[in-house]
This record gives C-alpha cells, structure tokens and sequence, in this order.
C-alpha cells in the first residue's frame, strides 16, 4: 500500500512538512503599544469631544413655507440632499413670488447665501434639477453689456404633487395691503423682462470668446459663422 492510499501515512507525512515550515518562519511580535495614539484615539472616537461645536443661530422666522412637492425629489436616487434642499427653496420662493406663472427670477448669489452654500455648489445643484427633468434654466442677458443678469427658472410638472400639478391653491390676501414688495423691484423687473438664452447656448457663447482671446491662429475662419439665438 503507498502513502498516497494510505490516509494515516499521508496525514503524518503533511504534519510533520507544517511543522518544519513553521520552524522556518520568524516568531511572532506583537507590536509595541503608542499610548500617545491610544490615548488620542480614547479622546475622539470613543467619548465626546471634550470642546463641542457652538450652535449657529436660528434664521429669523416668517410667515414662508414650502408647499406640497412630489415625493420623486426625495425618492430619485440621482439627487444629492443640498439638491433637494435647493429644490424646495426654489418652490419657496416661487410660490411667494410667482404662484400664476411658476417661474422665478433669480440668481446664484441669491439662492448661495439662502442655502448656506457656495456659487459652484448651487450651479452643480441646479445642473442636476435641470438633468432630472425638474426644472427649466434660462440666462437673462443685459441689454446693455454681454454680462448675465440672472437666472429664470421654470418649475416643471415632475416637481409637483399630482392634485397640484395644474396650479397652486390661492392665497388668503388683505385686500387693502399694498401691492409693493421685492415683486416690483426694479432687478426683478429687470429680469423678468430681460432677453433669454438657454444655459448651453449661454456656455457656448461664453466659451467662444475665451477661444477667440487665446488662439492666435484661426484655422477655421473660413467657415461660416453660427449665429446663436
């Protein structure tokens, strides 16, 4: 009978090569203990810290509230938090200013300091609003300079609750108020009335004057220019 037929045989035969294996490897060492990193690690991860954070304050409360919005913007898992949070500031806004129309003049800064937020961070929340179908962005441009004014953003159907989609239920207004508010502002007046572009077409346009400042040759200006609208 071979050792190989042999079960007992080959059992020996495998411990007995584990075991001068091992004779040959190195003993283990438990590395040394840092009681610095232990002791740091016990003040952070494992209690409180012993100086908290100071609270901000509270923004100053009014009579604005959010209406009623589809649960889509909560469930699309393709929307970050601040682009929910952006998106509700939005139909804020819109509701208080433009409840007929669904459109809201405004622009980057405005929506940034209202959201705590930076420029880049509101263009990125927008550029996602737009993408997922739940708005609609148009450039204001200055009929004066080739700088923009602002923004208007459209609400599109996808952003309301089905018995809300045609429109929103009316206000219960005093009617000897007065009429003056950031509605009649001049600027937004301004914007409202202003000529607009799409964002892409908007880019493009942005974008040529930079290639036209840097590229020193032209190799097509021989073809026929495009006139954006």
């Amino acid at each position: 009978m071979t050792m190989q037929n042999d079960a007992h045989a080959a059992f020996i035969e495998s411990a007995r090569a584990l075991k001068s294996r091992a004779a040959r490897l190195k003993p283990f060492q438990a590395p040394a203990v840092d009681n610095e990193r232990r002791s740091r690690s016990l003040q952070t991860c494992h209690r409180y810290a012993a100086a908290e954070r100071a609270p901000r304050p509270l923004p100053r409360t009014g009579n604005g509230y959010v209406p009623e919005l589809a649960a889509r913007i909560d469930d699309d898992p393709n929307l970050a938090d601040g682009t929910r949070r952006c998106a509700r500031k939005i139909a804020e806004l819109t509701y208080r200013q433009n409840r007929e129309g669904r459109t809201l003049p405004v622009t980057v800064t405005y929506l940034a300091r209202a959201l705590g937020r930076c420029r880049r961070t509101v263009q990125r929340y927008l550029r996602q609003l737009e993408e997922g179908g739940y708005i609609a962005v148009d450039v204001v441009m200055s009929k004066r300079t080739c700088m923009c004014i602002g923004l208007v953003v459209k609400l599109l159907e996808p952003l309301f609750a089905g018995h809300h989609k045609s429109r929103w239920p009316g206000a219960l207004r005093n009617p000897g108020a007065t009429t003056l508010s950031r509605n009649q502002s001049p600027r937004v007046k301004l914007m409202t009335e202003g000529d607009r572009i799409p964002v892409l077409n908007w880019a493009t346009r942005s974008m040529n004057g930079v290639f036209d400042a840097f590229m020193k040759t032209k190799p097509l200006a021989g073809l026929p220019t495009v006139d954006l609208p």
